[in-house]
């Protein structure tokens, strides 16, 4: 088949896409406004409303929808521990899940922080579990992931943000390991 060019459109919108993601990673939901994204992404303001709506929706647009797990989820169980552990570690500057971090204080944003999580996150974690209390041991391994991305990105603790990617690896995949586990 044949690969259509993007629209003057689609390309537009990838751009305030593209700057939303930047601009809420570095500083959340509450500290930036529609004529932020707008100027880095070199539209009018006007019509980031006009393709968006509203801050919230383009929010949700950029931000919410924006992570793509499922090539995790196909992963063998056994190996899901360490890649998750991975992914985050992996996770910098313009990034919808530190966008979701920084933002989660946010009322609006922390209903889709956890729509978000529940649709992207536990439902498929929990869909490869087996055993008792899959949803509770869903949630905790979100909450060892987020709390590391916390801690190393937002938080910037020390023995954290500096540490060999290898070595957090090692030490942090099977605690993740074993809840998926069971054990």
């Amino acid at each position: 088949g044949q690969v259509m060019a993007p629209t003057k459109r689609e390309e537009t919108e990838a751009a305030i896409l593209r700057s939303a993601r930047v601009h809420f990673s570095r500083r959340g939901f509450e500290q930036v406004g529609v004529r932020d994204v707008a100027d880095a992404a070199g539209v009018n303001a006007a019509l980031v409303i006009r393709y968006f709506g509203t801050k919230e929706a383009l929010f949700e647009r950029a931000v919410a929808q924006e992570a793509n797990l499922d090539a995790l989820f196909e992963l063998p169980r056994e190996r899901l521990g360490e890649a998750l552990v991975r992914y985050i570690i992996g996770k910098k500057d313009a990034d919808s899940l530190l966008a979701l971090l920084r933002s989660a204080s946010n009322e609006q944003a922390g209903t889709l922080l956890r729509g978000s999580l529940e649709a992207q996150f536990i439902t498929p974690l929990v869909a490869l579990m087996q055993g008792d209390d899959k949803t509770l041991r869903a949630g905790l391994i979100a909450a060892q992931l987020l709390g590391l991305a916390l801690m190393r990105e937002v938080v910037a603790s020390e023995p954290l943000k500096d540490a060999d990617e290898m070595h957090l690896v090692a030490r942090f995949a099977p605690l993740v390991q074993r809840l998926l586990d069971n054990r």
